[in-house]
């Protein structure tokens, strides 16, 4: 894949990302779960070719912070995470346990940052008992949703490659 495609593939995909990450800030909070789905264009990108993948990471992070910080925040420390690791290792080839491994250790890192330094909660709401409790219950939510969303996205990712849409689904098998 030639720098072009790969800068390309990265701006296409941030952009479906950022319209959906963005739902809530413009209809309501209400929709807030949709933006689960914000991960599969990154998970696309950085399957396709891991630069592609963080061009898109980025690129969705900065056009997402100027309709709400709060979206951004959350694309930043736990959507785009999911579907940058998940896309990047399976472009490398690696076996499902590391690959779940590794997403659920970046998903956990950074969910944390997210519940404990900026005192938003990652599952919505305040995680009950100490400090181990707290942890044991996010890597558990992290793998929860890295095992499922590695389904999804590898369906999804599937779907786009047998479309006959070249170059995007196809790079990485």
């Amino acid at each position: 894949m030639d720098r072009i495609k790969i800068v390309v593939v990265g701006v296409v995909m941030a952009a479906v990302a950022t319209i959906i990450q963005s739902i809530p800030a413009y209809l309501s909070e209400s929709f807030a779960l949709l933006t689960l789905f914000s991960s599969v264009p990154i998970y696309t990108a950085a399957r396709t070719n891991p630069v592609s993948g963080a061009i898109s990471y980025i690129a969705t992070a900065i056009l997402v912070f100027f309709s709400s910080a709060d979206q951004a925040l959350y694309f930043l420390f736990a959507n785009g995470v999911v579907g940058a690791s998940l896309g990047a290792t399976n472009y490398f080839k690696l076996n499902k346990p590391i690959t779940l491994a590794a997403s659920t250790g970046a998903l956990s890192l950074t969910s944390g940052i997210l519940d404990f330094g900026f005192k938003q909660p990652f599952l919505g709401v305040d995680l009950p008992g100490n400090l181990i409790v707290k942890i044991i219950i996010l890597i558990g939510a992290s793998f929860a949703y890295n095992f499922g969303y590695s389904i999804f996205a590898d369906f999804v990712y599937k779907k786009i490659g047998s479309s006959g849409i070249n170059d995007i689904g196809s790079g990485g098998e």
